[in-house]
């Protein structure tokens, strides 16, 4: 029912270079012989509970269907809310730092991404967090504060062009 193609593409273009950061994460804990203490940064991309966006999108079509909101208004609605289930996916990540020796250096919390730096192994046992949906290169982080950037000043909001996480 929602248009949700410009978060997908985005996530796509971003689930490219998985595979490509967890290698350099490993391959940067070899890098320096094998001595501990190596630190590496990443994006890390979170996501809402799943429940939630179900919820959401259940209790949006209900309000199209009884009228109370048209297509268009559903749409609006629907990403406002998203947005804000990222962002608190963002706040439960950063409120989990202290369980994982992980630290977050920035974030665009409306696109669900952070750059965080830590030990590889650490990075990596960040994965198995419920919000967690992946690590990716630190570019995919300057592209999601590009495009948020973009939005803001209104430089992207020219007919058919979209943020990277609607």
């Amino acid at each position: 029912m929602f248009d949700d193609t410009g978060r997908r593409q985005f996530l796509q273009i971003a689930g490219a270079g998985t595979a490509a950061s967890l290698s350099g994460c490993s391959a940067l804990s070899n890098h320096d012989g094998g001595e501990s203490g190596g630190s590496a940064t990443v994006t890390l991309a979170v996501q809402p509970d799943q429940q939630s966006l179900q919820e959401l999108q259940s209790e949006i079509q209900s309000q199209v269907q009884s009228g109370e909101l048209d297509r268009m208004q559903a749409q609006a609605e629907f990403q406002r809310r998203r947005a804000e289930l990222t962002r608190d996916a963002v706040d439960t990540f950063r409120n989990r730092t202290g369980d994982v020796s992980v630290a977050v250096d920035d974030s665009v919390a409306e696109f669900g991404v952070m750059l965080v730096s830590g030990e590889p192994a650490a990075l990596i046992e960040t994965l198995p967090l419920e919000e967690v949906s992946g690590l990716f290169p630190p570019s995919m982080f300057e592209r999601a504060q590009a495009q948020a950037e973009g939005t803001a000043t209104g430089a992207g909001t020219g007919a058919g062009t979209r943020t990277p996480m609607e």
